[in-house]
């Protein structure tokens, strides 16, 4: 038997009246009549006992065999350009290490205070970081582009730009009263979750393992299939409890890349996890 529902349809701001025609099947079982037994009734929370009793894997618990992990060079200057990269000594204490030439998130020209410029891998974060002092570097710090209109017509971004538009702006303006224009700012705000952004890649066989803090795993895999160029069936993103994202953890981000870099390198799994400070330099801003 069918049923004829009305129901009201919006698009951009405009309301429509919708009739829909929906085909019951006689075999499901309909919720009785009277008090709800689903709805208004209190559910237990399916990973409830698993967060309470810390028994939560995040991405920050994940310790596979072998892991290495990282430690990224950044940029301490707003802009710059690097004059002069050598890996060779940092590579005589880690067991990897790549520059912008392995891996295309990393850069010798700069655009912002903490842009990675080189990243190693060693069998703990302590040996790491030793290793990254090794690196020699030479910086010719330049001046930073301030404006946000002018990096606009310049178009000198950090990133693809984004459009969003809908309705007829001209048509508007055109059959409006009063138009009224301002410029509005706003601060600077940070995501900074709990758990920073971190990634822990693999290679087991041709499939790449990945697991991450994200909100997005879908997101993750097409980043990482889009990027380097790998069938998406070929990628497994792995990612069982977050802490905290906020919207900033939708993608791969640079540390996953570092990370899968690396990994190649060394035949082994990789950890890349930003530190709280790194968190405030490195992850972008909300919107």
């Amino acid at each position: 038997m069918a049923r004829l529902i009305r129901t009201e349809k919006e698009v951009e701001g405009r309301y429509t009246e919708q009739w829909v025609v929906v085909e019951e099947d006689a075999a499901i079982d309909q919720w009785e009549a009277g008090p709800r037994k689903v709805v208004g009734q209190p559910v237990p929370r399916v990973d409830g006992y698993e967060r309470a009793r810390g028994q939560a894997i995040f991405t920050a618990d994940v310790a596979l065999p072998g892991m290495l992990h990282t430690a990224v060079l950044r940029s301490p200057f707003a802009r710059a350009r690097v004059k002069k990269l050598d890996l060779s000594r940092a590579r005589e204490t880690a067991l990897g290490a790549i520059g912008p030439d392995d891996c295309h998130v990393l850069t010798l020209e700069p655009g912002f205070h903490g842009a990675p410029v080189a990243a190693v891998a060693a069998a703990s974060p302590k040996r790491a970081r030793e290793a990254l002092d090794l690196i020699d570097v030479e910086w010719e710090e330049l001046e930073p582009l301030l404006d946000p209109e002018e990096a606009v017509r310049r178009k000198e971004l950090h990133d693809e730009p984004r459009r969003y538009e809908r309705g007829d702006v001209d048509a508007a303006f055109a059959q409006a009263d009063v138009v009224v224009e301002g410029e509005y700012r706003t601060q600077t705000v940070l995501h900074n979750p709990m758990e920073t952004h971190q990634s822990v890649c693999r290679w087991e066989g041709d499939t790449l393992e990945v697991y991450i803090s994200t909100q997005f795993i879908w997101g993750v895999r097409d980043d990482i299939a889009g990027a380097l160029d790998l069938p998406a069936d070929r990628i497994r993103v792995v990612c069982n409890f977050m802490g905290g994202g906020f919207g900033a953890k939708n993608g791969a981000h640079d540390q996953t890349f570092i990370a899968i870099a690396l990994a190649s390198q060394t035949g082994r799994p990789v950890r890349c996890a930003l530190s709280r400070r790194e968190e405030n330099l490195a992850t972008g801003n909300r919107n």
